[in-house]
């Protein structure tokens, strides 16, 4: 059980890191200035559709 558990989170682990990373970025600009929060939650959400429509799309 814990290593299908381990076998899953595996196999989506460089997702997580992704979304960690740009969590993290997003919070350290918030950190800077409300204003430069607002925009990387924005340039954030745009990298995020792109790669959805991506991965969609490779499918």
């Amino acid at each position: 059980m814990i290593k299908n558990l381990f076998t899953v989170i595996w196999k989506y682990f460089d997702v997580l890191c992704f979304l960690a990373a740009l969590i993290f970025v997003v919070w350290g600009c918030f950190l800077l200035s409300f204003t430069a929060g607002v925009f990387s939650i924005a340039v954030s959400l745009v990298i995020l559709g792109y790669l959805s429509e991506k991965i969609a799309s490779l499918h």
